[in-house]
């Protein structure tokens, strides 16, 4: 499946849930978008990915940075009038850009530490130190459930997904060296 089949049945998705052709463009979703007042919707838009799904334009939000920035508290959908599924929409699109290779470094590295320790963020040694000071013992790191973990993305083609994002950015890398060096690769 190519990506405009499968942006055709992420727009299906959504049109099967709800109506999108009755959104009212009332800018409700980026009104109670917390991203959105925090860094300004300049930059994150909820609306603009509705309407880049409804005009047949969302493959210009795949490679977008602001995609990721959604945090699914679904602020969104709950003061919709028309209770257009919008954090759902992005959900989709992020993951058809993550099977794409696209996804941000940030999200890889979490991804990784949870699969390699249990955690989205281990503890650090300074926290540790901290509470070694406080009289309280070291948090522990258990493999255990990571090895769970890791069974259950080998399983659902995660490993496969994550070496893929990788595989992206080195090509990405080596077509930036060989422009700086004016060459091609």
């Amino acid at each position: 499946m190519n990506i405009d089949e499968h942006l055709e049945e992420i727009s299906s998705k959504l049109a099967k849930r709800v109506d999108t052709k009755s959104c009212f463009a009332c800018g409700t979703c980026v009104a109670a978008c917390p991203v959105s007042r925090l860094i300004g919707s300049e930059t994150y838009h909820p609306r603009r990915v509705v309407k880049a799904t409804l005009e047949g334009e969302a493959t210009t939000l795949l490679e977008e940075p602001a995609l990721w920035l959604c945090t699914s508290c679904h602020a969104c959908l709950e003061h919709c009038p028309q209770k257009v599924p919008v954090s759902e929409l992005i959900k989709d699109l992020q993951n058809l850009a993550s099977s794409m290779g696209i996804t941000p470094d940030d999200i890889v590295a979490e991804v990784e530490n949870i699969l390699a320790t249990g955690w989205a963020l281990a503890p650090s040694d300074q926290a540790n130190k901290k509470r070694t000071e406080l009289g309280l013992p070291p948090i522990p790191l258990d493999d255990r459930g990571s090895k769970d973990l890791q069974t259950i993305a080998k399983a659902t083609a995660l490993l496969e997904r994550l070496e893929k994002v990788k595989q992206r950015k080195v090509q990405e890398a080596q077509v930036a060296a060989a422009a700086e060096e004016g060459g091609e690769v």
